[in-house]
């Protein structure tokens, strides 16, 4: 028997909790729209801000953390997936299109939780239970480390407030 055990919390719930389980793995969502190109400095600028672009920008910087969570996590599979487009009201309504069932769009990551062909393996990222190769700007090594510095600087030193317009602030 499996434990999983999903989270979105910052409770505490992390590193040490992921090893007391058996075969501890973590599955990041992104997507296969992820960006070919990331430039670390703009994606806090809301005067720049694309909701499509800041959507891609999004799952390329899923993947680049999902790779550098791999070299850095040791005895924990870090690995992420596109779970296909999945047919939300959303979708239909938005873009007036349909996709995969909810059923069909659980199944890769699933497959990464429980899955004995994927246990051991790390820092992949995967559509309809294949390992597949992202964009090649989520393979590099300098944009990885570019990313993950600006997001520990923003999360320690709360650096996005300085450049968000003093009207955004106001009540």
């Amino acid at each position: 028997m499996k434990t999983i055990l999903i989270t979105g919390s910052t409770d505490g719930i992390g590193r040490e909790t992921a090893k007391e389980l058996a075969d501890p793995r973590i599955a990041n969502f992104s997507s296969m729209v992820h960006a070919h190109n990331l430039d670390v400095d703009d994606i806090w600028d809301p005067i720049k801000f694309n909701g499509s672009q800041s959507y891609s920008d999004s799952k390329l910087a899923m993947i680049l953390f999902t790779i550098k969570l791999d070299k850095i996590l040791e005895d924990i599979s870090v690995n992420c997936l596109h779970p296909g487009v999945i047919n939300t009201k959303l979708l239909r309504k938005g873009w007036g299109a349909g996709g995969s069932s909810v059923k069909k769009s659980a199944e890769t990551p699933v497959y990464l939780a429980l899955s004995d062909e994927v246990k051991g393996e790390s820092g992949g990222y995967f559509i309809n239970k294949q390992r597949k190769k992202p964009s090649a700007a989520a393979s590099k090594l300098e944009l990885q480390n570019q990313l993950w510095n600006k997001s520990i600087e923003m999360i320690r030193y709360q650096g996005i407030l300085n450049k968000i317009p003093e009207c955004f602030l106001e009540a």
